[in-house]
């Protein structure tokens, strides 16, 4: 999601459901690093910003700082994003499937049906360790596909 996605055409701020799960995460879990994060913070510079802030009569500052928080937030849900994916590749990595994630034809299978494939697959090899690590990926991409052409054989 980019900053114009996080702003309705309404006026309406929009998150995902994951940069949500994320920062109530924090919250609940990493308090306390959050907490060191914002004592950096006011050592970096922050204190001098929260200093403008209090007196700041320029309307133009004032907003700029609201309109920030997109920013932020576009910044954390790609970095989320980035993590994910790595994530899953390392999961990917670890159960031998990037071969069998190289034989796939991208014009025929979309990225995103591809990643959630493999992240369930991965999910249930580590749940059930016996199984076929490919044949449960290559079942977990044949429940997501929608072929687009449908003419096409095969």
């Amino acid at each position: 999601m980019n900053s114009d996605d996080m702003m309705k055409k309404n006026g309406q701020f929009v998150l995902s459901y994951e940069l949500l799960a994320l920062l109530r995460w924090l919250a609940d879990n990493d308090s306390d690093k959050l907490k060191k994060i914002i004592g950096k913070a006011l050592i970096g510079g922050l204190q001098d910003e929260l200093h403008k802030i209090e007196y700041a009569e320029d309307d133009e500052l004032l907003d700029s700082l609201q309109h920030g928080i997109t920013d932020f937030l576009t910044v954390m849900e790609s970095l989320l994003l980035d993590v994910v994916a790595e994530h899953i590749k390392e999961k990917a990595r670890t159960k031998k499937l990037l071969p069998a994630v190289d034989q796939i034809d991208a014009t025929i299978c979309d990225d995103s049906t591809v990643k959630c494939s493999l992240e369930k697959a991965t999910a249930k090899i580590e749940n059930n360790p016996e199984v076929n690590a490919k044949e449960t990926l290559y079942k977990e991409l044949l429940r997501r596909w929608s072929p687009v052409d449908k003419n096409l054989k095969n």
